[in-house]
């Protein structure tokens, strides 16, 4: 009997815990340096919570009545991201995996996207080769030094970017002594290279250190006629906001897991779409000081508004100070996967 690819219902969680747990053993059990640092794993909870979200785009492989695969994506700023592909061994080389990227991308064309992405590791060769099979194409090869394991960004493009682009309004937010200014300020060099318009505010009380701090940006292909935000398209939210129960007015949130406590608890900020991720933890872990969360923070917002950082000249754009560990923190940022 043929498998069929459906979209996955709440209902299916706990298959799709257990392959993907299954998956993540795998992983863990090579000899290589992906092994070594995959820690990843979803709870029922959050799976179930995820199908429920219309940015994204979650599929299984039903046998029999039995879910024995499954594809995790999500849609962003006109980009699909096939963020996890999983087969149970007894159900492999049946063309399951392929059916569901494929089924994914066509959904991603159906919803405007202009291109898919995905991330896949060097040394598992069997997934470079199923990506390459649906029309993917190597984009990025990010080092191994830098995040532990190295990594490859495949894409496929899904239909021609419209020339006159678009307008985006960003919020960036934190306390104090977390570099928000310098972020912005980073930000805007950057986008400004790319022949961007781009306006700047920074909007802070006396800059005490615990003191809330917004950078307001806008950038755009066109004359900004009002530089201010009413409703961001991107917020990113670095600590607590001191207004705890004021509602985020913004599309797609990039927020402190520690604000969230973990799992989303569907609280008063009531995030349209949050990308959860630990940037203080990260920090000191990985770089051995708090003071890198901003440019961790950098580097997933340049990856969600489709910005190539390989293709920048980053060393022109930041602080001459830490300069070698700001640059692997934005990489970290950048290839961190959900």
């Amino acid at each position: 009997m043929k498998g069929q690819i459906e979209t996955m219902r709440p209902g299916d969680a706990p298959a799709v815990k257990r392959i993907f747990d299954e998956l993540a053993a795998e992983i863990r059990a090579g000899k290589g340096p992906v092994g070594r640092k995959f820690n990843l794993s979803y709870s029922e909870a959050e799976l179930r919570e995820k199908t429920k979200q219309n940015e994204n785009v979650f599929l299984v492989v039903r046998l029999e009545d039995k879910v024995v695969g499954f594809l995790l994506g999500r849609i962003s700023d006109h980009n699909g991201s096939v963020h996890w592909v999983g087969i149970r061994k007894a159900h492999r080389n049946r063309r399951y995996g392929q059916g569901m990227i494929s089924r994914a991308v066509k959904e991603f064309q159906q919803r405007g996207c202009y291109q898919a992405t995905a991330y896949t590791y060097p040394e598992l060769d069997a997934s470079y080769k199923l990506f390459e099979k649906c029309g993917f194409k190597e984009s990025t090869r990010i080092d191994e030094e830098i995040f532990g394991s190295a990594l490859v960004l495949m894409t496929k493009t899904l239909r021609r970017i419209p020339p006159q682009g678009t307008t985006k309004r960003i919020v960036l937010a934190g306390s104090a002594g977390q570099g928000v200014k310098v972020m912005g300020q980073v930000l805007a060099r950057i986008l400004a290279e790319l022949g961007k318009e781009v306006t700047l505010n920074v909007v802070y009380g006396a800059a005490v250190r615990g003191e809330e701090i917004e950078a307001e940006l806008i950038y755009s292909d066109k004359k900004i006629d009002v530089p201010f935000i009413g409703e961001a398209d991107i917020r990113v939210q670095l600590s607590a906001p001191t207004q705890a129960k004021r509602r985020f007015k913004a599309k797609e949130v990039i927020i402190e897991d520690s604000v969230c406590g973990g799992e989303c608890r569907h609280c008063a900020f009531r995030c349209p779409a949050s990308h959860r991720m630990p940037f203080s933890q990260i920090s000191t872990d990985e770089f051995g000081s708090p003071l890198f969360v901003n440019m961790i923070a950098l580097g997933r917002l340049l990856r969600l508004i489709g910005i190539d950082i390989e293709k920048l000249d980053l060393p022109k754009e930041l602080p001459a100070r830490f300069l070698e560990k700001n640059l692997l923190a934005i990489r970290y940022g950048y290839t961190f996967k959900d």
